[in-house]
């Protein structure tokens, strides 16, 4: 688990981890040169748990975090996890189980319950499961074919395949999942095995240059199977997203999923953050009008 400045989400990441119900593992947290309490909630934390492994050094950004824990780490799999997000208890035991019973699965990831900032529930994301239609999105350019922090690897796979390359520091997990395609199959399991927290400044805010990089990551690949070359089409409207755009977006994402007191807590958020938009002022209204009749009496 790499972190940066996560001060703030820091303690219930790794409280998820230490609750798995598999609980033979060995915890490398990199400490990325923060700046925060992180190192600080980190130490207390390995105190009181002999599986926590810190490493800490000044900051080099994700992929070098990545590759010095994959350095680190002695098992036979590894599972990747974000410091601001949380796993639930049956993760590891679930895909520990699946990727013994298939030897020739390299990379095993999941759904994920995806929440707002404050965790609450949006929407579930759930993958395809099955390594040809994994294939088909990656050639996409679709790296969120397996989300990146919920996937278990073979530490060997990894190894040979090269481990992360700093040249695609944005972009590490497709390209790392384009390479692993060489070395066996790609994998999801239908359950939430993860809760993965948005924020608006986790979203792509240079998706240009991002889609240009994906681009280059799958040309090798759709070459190889004949396929034209890539051209991404900028979306302007995402790039120029503000934060009371993303809390509109998160409700309308958690009151098409059932969960109105998410999708007014984030109505009421867009409303504050932009009260002069009517855009914000209708979405209040609907969701006000779906959450009344949600809590009437049958």
């Amino acid at each position: 688990m790499p972190v940066y400045n996560a001060a703030r989400y820091l303690a219930p990441a790794v409280e998820s981890i230490q609750a798995q119900s598999f609980g033979d593992f060995e915890f490398i947290i990199i400490d990325d040169g923060s700046t925060d309490r992180s190192l600080e909630i980190l130490n207390r934390f390995a105190k009181e748990d002999a599986r926590i492994k810190i490493v800490s050094r000044p900051n080099t950004g994700l992929v070098g975090a990545l590759n010095d824990g994959l350095a680190v780490a002695q098992g036979e799999y590894l599972a990747r996890m974000d410091a601001d997000d949380c796993s639930t208890p049956g993760r590891l035991e679930q895909q520990l189980a699946r990727m013994e019973s298939e030897p020739d699965c390299v990379a095993l990831g999941g759904a994920a319950m995806f929440t707002d900032p404050e965790g609450r529930p949006l929407k579930i994301y759930a993958p395809h499961p099955d390594h040809s239609s994994i294939e088909n999105e990656l050639v996409a350019g679709n790296g969120g074919a397996l989300i990146h922090a919920s996937v278990l690897f073979r530490r060997e796979a990894l190894i040979r395949c090269g481990g992360y390359r700093e040249n695609y520091n944005y972009l590490e997990d497709l390209d790392l999942f384009i390479r692993l395609l060489d070395f066996g199959r790609l994998a999801n399991l239908p359950d939430v095995l993860y809760h993965y927290r948005q924020h608006p400044l986790s979203i792509n805010h240079v998706q240009g240059n991002r889609d240009l990089q994906a681009a280059e990551i799958v040309a090798p690949l759709r070459q190889r199977k004949g396929l034209p070359r890539w051209i991404p089409k900028p979306d302007p409207a995402s790039q120029s997203a503000s934060v009371a755009d993303f809390r509109r977006k998160w409700a309308f994402d958690a009151a098409e999923n059932g969960h109105y007191d998410s999708a007014w807590a984030n109505a009421l958020q867009a409303v504050r953050l932009a009260p002069f938009q009517k855009i914000n002022w209708s979405c209040l209204r609907y969701i006000y009008r779906l959450r009344g009749a949600q809590k009437k009496p049958a």
